[in-house]
C-alpha cells in the first residue's frame, strides 16, 4: 500500500474529483446494504433503553449498569424525539459512518489509497454503518480529535470535550482517553520540557475535562447488571491469562479484525504497526499503551468482536494522521536516519496490512451482501412479515426461549413480548449470573397458558432448539450461562398443545427458531 504525501497527487481539482468519487461510491454501498440489512438484538435494545422513562432522568436511570455509558442512547432519544419514527436507528448509524469517512476522505493528510482501504473496509462499511451500534461513535470522535489536535493543542477546550464525549461512547472509547491523554502529555512534554507552560496548562485543563468523561462514563456503567457478558475467570490464573494474551495478541479478540489470517501472523502486524510512529516518539509509546492496555482488557474482562478492536484500529489511525508528516519525513529521509527510517517503513507496513485485511474483507462482504444477498442477521423481519399475513395473529403476544430472542422484534410489530426469565412483559433482557438461569418447557408452556387466559390474546412462542433434534433431559447452553431442558414427556404435552406455525432457516446469529401458536 502506497504510502506518497496526499499533495503529489495531481492538482486540485482532480483530487477533489477523486474525493467526490470515493464519497459517492461509499454511501452507494452503504445504502445498498442497510436496504437489505436485518436488525437483530444489540441494535433495537439500545433504542428500547433510549426510549425507556418518561423523562431524561428517568431514562439515565434504566441505563445505568447496561454497560454502556449515555451519549448513543441520548442521540437516539434525540432523534426519535423529532422524528418518532424506529428508522432513526439505522439513520443515526449511517449517518455517524458518513461523518467518519467524509473526514478520512476531505481532511485526512493520507494518500488516497490509504483512505479508500480505510472507507471500504468492514469497518467503516458495514460495523460502524450499516450495523446499528454506539462504537461507529467511538471513530467518528477519534478521526476529529486527531483532525483538531495541531491547532487546538494549546489552547481552548474543544479537545477535552471530544475526549469527554470519546469516553460516553463506549469502555473502549474510554481506555483510548486515558491513552490519547498519555500520548498528549509526552508530546508536550517533549517540545517544552518538564516545566510550566501554556501549552501544559492547556493539557492539564483539558485532561481535567476528560477525566470528568471518564469518571461520568464509570458511574453510568457501574455495578453492571449484565454480569455474566464479563470474562469468567475463577478457574484461569489471572498472570497467566495476561501473559498468553501479551504474546499472542491476534489470537484473542484482535483477530476479529482478519478473520483468516493466522493469529502469530496477525500479532505481528499488531506489533509492527505502533513502529510507523516512532519518528513521532509520544504516539508512538501512546500506541504501544493502547495494545497493551486493550489486550489485557479482552483478556481479562470482556471479550471484543470486531466492533471492539476496531475502536483501537482507529486510535491508531488518529494517531498515524497526526503524526503522519514526521512519518513521512522519516520515510523519505531514510538514507540520512537508517535505523529510524528502516523501523518507520517496517511499521507503516504492518499498518498497512493491517488497513488492506481491512479492505479486502469489507469488498468481500459488500459484495456478497450487495449481489448475492446473505443470510441475514435475524429472523426477525421473516417473523414479523408472517405475522402481519395472519389477521388472527395481529394481537397476539410473543415470547421465546432464550429471552433474547424477542429484543429485535418490536422494530418490526406492534405485539407484545413477554420474558419468561423475569416473568413479566417487555422488551430488555438482563445477563445475570443471578436470578432464573434454568428453563423448561414444561415451564414455557405453563407461562404460555397463563398469558392466553389472562390476556384473552392468542400466544406465539419461539424455540431456538428444534424439538424433533433435541435429546430429552440434556441441558442446552443458551447466551451466557442460561440452559434449557426438555423432558420427553413435557416435548409430547407441548407438541400436543401447540401448532408449528414456521421453521425459519439459520441466521447469522443464533435469532433463528421453531414458531408455534398455542392452541
Amino acid at each position: 500500500m502506497g504510502f506518497r504525501p496526499n499533495e503529489n497527487i495531481s492538482t486540485p481539482l482532480t483530487r477533489y474529483s477523486i474525493n467526490a468519487i470515493l464519497f459517492v461510491a461509499w454511501v452507494t454501498i452503504v445504502s445498498l446494504q442497510i436496504v437489505n440489512h436485518v436488525m437483530w438484538r444489540d441494535e433495537p435494545r439500545a433504542l428500547w433503553i433510549a426510549l425507556g422513562g418518561e423523562n431524561l432522568i428517568e431514562m439515565l436511570k434504566g441505563l445505568h449498569g447496561e454497560g454502556h455509558p449515555a451519549i448513543w442512547y441520548l442521540v437516539l432519544r434525540a432523534a426519535y424525539g423529532v422524528v418518532g419514527r424506529v428508522e432513526v436507528l439505522p439513520a443515526a448509524a449511517a449517518i455517524v459512518g458518513a461523518g467518519a469517512v467524509a473526514l478520512l476522505i476531505f481532511r485526512s493528510p493520507f494518500p488516497r489509497l490509504l483512505v479508500a482501504g480505510l472507507a471500504f473496509g468492514n469497518l467503516l462499511s458495514y460495523e460502524y454503518s450499516v450495523v446499528a451500534r454506539n462504537y461507529g461513535l467511538s471513530a467518528l470522535l477519534l478521526l476529529l480529535i486527531a483532525a483538531a489536535y495541531e491547532k487546538r493543542r494549546d489552547s481552548g477546550l474543544v479537545l477535552g470535550l471530544l475526549l469527554f464525549l470519546l469516553a460516553n461512547t463506549n469502555v473502549v472509547g474510554a481506555l483510548m482517553v486515558g491513552a490519547f491523554l498519555l500520548f498528549w502529555l509526552l508530546d508536550v512534554l517533549a517540545e517544552t520540557g518538564l516545566r510550566w507552560t501554556l501549552p501544559l496548562r492547556a493539557f492539564v485543563l483539558n485532561a481535567g475535562v476528560a477525566t470528568v468523561g471518564v469518571a461520568v462514563c464509570g458511574l453510568t456503567i457501574l455495578p453492571t447488571v449484565n454480569d455474566a457478558a464479563t470474562q469468567d475467570l475463577s478457574h484461569v490464573p489471572l498472570v497467566l491469562a495476561a501473559v498468553m494474551a501479551l504474546v499472542n495478541p491476534g489470537g484473542g479478540s484482535f483477530s476479529t479484525l482478519a478473520v483468516d489470517a493466522p493469529s502469530h501472523a496477525l500479532s505481528a502486524l499488531l506489533f509492527a504497526a505502533p513502529l510507523g510512529l516512532l519518528p513521532r516518539r509520544a504516539a508512538f509509546a501512546s500506541a504501544w499503551f493502547a495494545l497493551i492496555g486493550m489486550t489485557l482488557f479482552f483478556a481479562l474482562a470482556a471479550a471484543g468482536a470486531e466492533r471492539h478492536a476496531g475502536v483501537w484500529l482507529f486510535f491508531i489511525v488518529a494517531l498515524y494522521w497526526i503524526a503522519w508528516k514526521d512519518v513521512t519525513q522519516a520515510l523519505f529521509g531514510i538514507a540520512r536516519r537508517p535505523v529510524m527510517g528502516s523501523l518507520a517503513a517496517v511499521g507503516t507496513v504492518g499498518f498497512g496490512a493491517l488497513v488492506a485485511i481491512q479492505a479486502a474483507n469489507g469488498l468481500r462482504y459488500d459484495i456478497l451482501r450487495i449481489v448475492q444477498g446473505v443470510t441475514p442477521e435475524s429472523r426477525s423481519a421473516d417473523l414479523a412479515r408472517l405475522i402481519a399475513s395472519r389477521s388472527d395473529l395481529a394481537h397476539a403476544t410473543i415470547l421465546a426461549d432464550p429471552d433474547y430472542l424477542v429484543e429485535a422484534l418490536p422494530y418490526y410489530l406492534a405485539n407484545r413480548t413477554y420474558l419468561i426469565r423475569r416473568h413479566s412483559f417487555g422488551n430488555v433482557v438482563i445477563f445475570s449470573r443471578a436470578g432464573e438461569l434454568t428453563t423448561t418447557l414444561g415451564e414455557i408452556l405453563d407461562d404460555s397458558r397463563k398469558l392466553k387466559q389472562t390476556t384473552g390474546a392468542p400466544v406465539i412462542i419461539l424455540l431456538m432448539h428444534r424439538l424433533d433434534q433435541i435429546t430429552p433431559d440434556q441441558p442446552y447452553k443458551e447466551g451466557y450461562n442460561w440452559t434449557f431442558v426438555a423432558s420427553a414427556e413435557q416435548i409430547r404435552q407441548f407438541t400436543e398443545a401447540t401448532k408449528l406455525l414456521a421453521r425459519f432457516a439459520p441466521a447469522r446469529t443464533d435469532e433463528s427458531y421453531d414458531a408455534y401458536v398455542l392452541e
